[in-house]
This record gives C-alpha cells, structure tokens and sequence, in this order.
C-alpha cells in the first residue's frame, strides 16, 4: 500500500479516516483559497474540486495526497467560514428553516496524476429563533465551519433532514472517498487484517 497523506488540518478529516482503521501522515497546507467568483457560483461543484486539487497540488509529502474542500451552497451562493460573529449569525439566520446543499471536493494526488470528484448532500434545518442562532454562535463552533455550523456537533440541533452522504456534511464523503481508493488499488478493508494485531 502506499503511503497515506492527508493534506487537512480539519480535525474531523483527521479522525474519520482514523475510525476507517487507516494509517497517515498529516500534512495540513497553507495553500492560498481562491474567493468565489460569479463563474464559481453558477458552478460550485468545479469550486471544491478546485480547491482541493490546489490543496492537493500544495503539499510536499511524498505519497498517496488526500485533500478536500467543503462549502454550503444556498441560492446559488458560496457560503465559506464566516469571516467573524456577525457573518456566522447572517449566514444561520439565511439557513434557518431552509434546504442547502453541501458540496466536497475529494482530489487524489499520485505523484503528477490527480483523481478529482465531488459529493453533494442536501441538508434541511429546522427553524431557530435569533436568540438560540446568538447563543450557538456564542459557543464559537460555527466560526470556523463552512456555512457557520458543524453537523458533528451542537450544529446538529439544527439540522432536521439529511439527504445523502452525512459524512460529507462533516468534511469528508468517505464513500465516494473509498471508490476513488480503490480505483488506485487501496481496498480499505483489506487495511484492517494488515493494521491488526489479531492474526489472520
């Protein structure tokens, strides 16, 4: 198997390859995030992919590069991290009580061969009051989450119907993630009789 890097300082990246049972290196990047453009918006699928491959392409570690990016889409819109409290709570206060999709950009980097998909999630919330949106941006969670919330965590009372892949919701589609693994020979179950100590 070759040597897994993952291009991420996303904690929750981190951990959900954890829990897959594989092994990796960190190697977060300081890659410069284009801003969205009117071209991007109407686009926002090529955006993450974007992204990811410039987070991909970035890195230095020698390997097998995982890298990803995620955004919400609402209206059509880009929604990043908030730039501070105040975007956090506009962004949640749009949010509320309305359907927005999730998108991922997943890119594989083999040497100078790149693999880049994408995953969308259609994510619902409930309807919050401004108060509560105030307190939960209180918390700081949202200001570091694409869209102002984290569906992992207190975010998770706002969200009353997910359509698709949760785990693209939190930053990583890990099934879409484990085809594109495959299609470089990586059989992620396979991993776990070579990771375990429990003979075969």
């Amino acid at each position: 198997m070759p040597r897994l890097v993952l291009a991420s300082a996303s904690p929750r990246r981190s951990q959900l390859l954890r829990d897959l049972g594989l092994i990796f290196t960190l190697a977060p990047t300081q890659a410069e995030e284009p801003a969205p453009t009117p071209l991007d918006g109407a686009h926002p699928h090529l955006y993450v992919e974007r992204l990811a491959r410039i987070k991909a392409t970035a890195c230095s570690e020698p390997g097998l590069v995982i890298a990803a990016d995620t955004v919400v889409v609402f209206e059509n819109e880009i929604l990043n991290k908030p730039r501070d409290a105040e975007d956090a709570f506009a962004m949640l206060c749009r949010l509320r009580g309305q359907t927005h999709r999730v998108l991922t950009g997943v890119c594989l980097r083999n040497d100078d061969q790149f693999h880049v998909e994408h995953e969308a999630t259609h994510v619902t919330f409930g309807y919050v009051s401004d108060d509560w949106i105030r307190t939960y941006v209180q918390t700081g969670e949202p200001l570091d989450k694409a869209g102002a919330y984290g569906a992992q965590g207190r975010g998770s009372l706002l969200v009353s119907r997910i359509e698709g892949d949760y785990f693209n919701v939190v930053g990583l589609p890990i099934f879409r993630l484990s085809k594109m693994l495959a299609a470089q020979g990586i059989d992620i179950s396979r991993e776990w009789t070579a990771n375990s100590e429990v003979p075969a």
